[in-house]
């Protein structure tokens, strides 16, 4: 199983979720297609990213999802990978703890939110 943490940003109140583990791996579950499913969550084109401009620049792919309470970012660069929710974070984020743990294939291990104060 892999692992993930829910947390603030540095410096901010607003929460993402950070991956543990060789993301970039075959074996890693494909979060992408985890959450595509679980949320019904469709692709947007992001309002102000050229993300295939990011990729080639700084081998950083974001992509923005959309479902019925919202959207998230997922950020995959070559060191972590983090998704982001900037609108209605605190239901995002729960909505999808909810399906990674549903998913079987992650556990969620504690933050300590004072590290990022």
């Amino acid at each position: 199983m892999e692992t993930f943490r829910i947390r603030p940003g540095y410096k901010s109140k607003e929460l993402l979720i950070e991956f543990w583990g060789d993301h970039r791996s075959q074996d890693f579950p494909d979060i992408q297609g985890i959450l595509a499913n679980g949320l019904n969550a469709k692709p947007a084109k992001h309002p102000t990213l050229d993300t295939a401009t990011i990729a080639m620049a700084t081998d950083e792919f974001i992509t923005l999802w959309k479902y019925k309470n919202g959207e998230y970012e997922l950020d995959d660069d070559i060191w972590a990978y983090f998704i982001h929710a900037s609108e209605n974070n605190e239901q995002v984020i729960a909505d999808i703890e909810e399906v990674l743990l549903a998913s079987g294939q992650f556990i969620k291990e504690e933050a300590d939110f004072s590290e990022y104060t």
